[in-house]
């Protein structure tokens, strides 16, 4: 098991936020989606900001706009959309129809 985590690593104080997955051989790249979604739902100030220095705040933002509508709960998505300048996240088409409906 890891002892601690440089940028390229996940930190070890994380692993409870990735019950179903090995934690050890998760990648910081290749698991990008899961670990943005987990550590901005309920990540601690430490690991939000190993977030923030290990990827672009671009890259970050970007999963926010299109899938922060679906994978964070309505709490985090109002603030990491405050905290990242976005305007306008995407919805899903049944969504938007059904708020048409209304």
């Amino acid at each position: 098991m890891r002892d601690e985590a440089s940028d390229a690593e996940i930190p070890i104080s994380t692993c409870w936020l990735f019950p179903e997955y090995n934690f050890d051989l998760m990648t910081a790249e290749e698991f990008f989606p899961v670990i943005v979604e987990r550590i901005l739902n309920r990540g601690s100030w430490a690991e939000i900001r190993w977030l923030l220095n290990r990827y672009e705040r671009e890259r970050i933002a970007a999963w926010v706009q299109r899938h922060g509508y679906r994978r964070l709960d309505k709490r985090a998505l109002h603030y990491w959309c405050w905290m990242l300048g976005i305007q306008a996240v995407h919805k899903p088409p049944w969504e938007i129809e059904s708020q048409a409906i209304q």
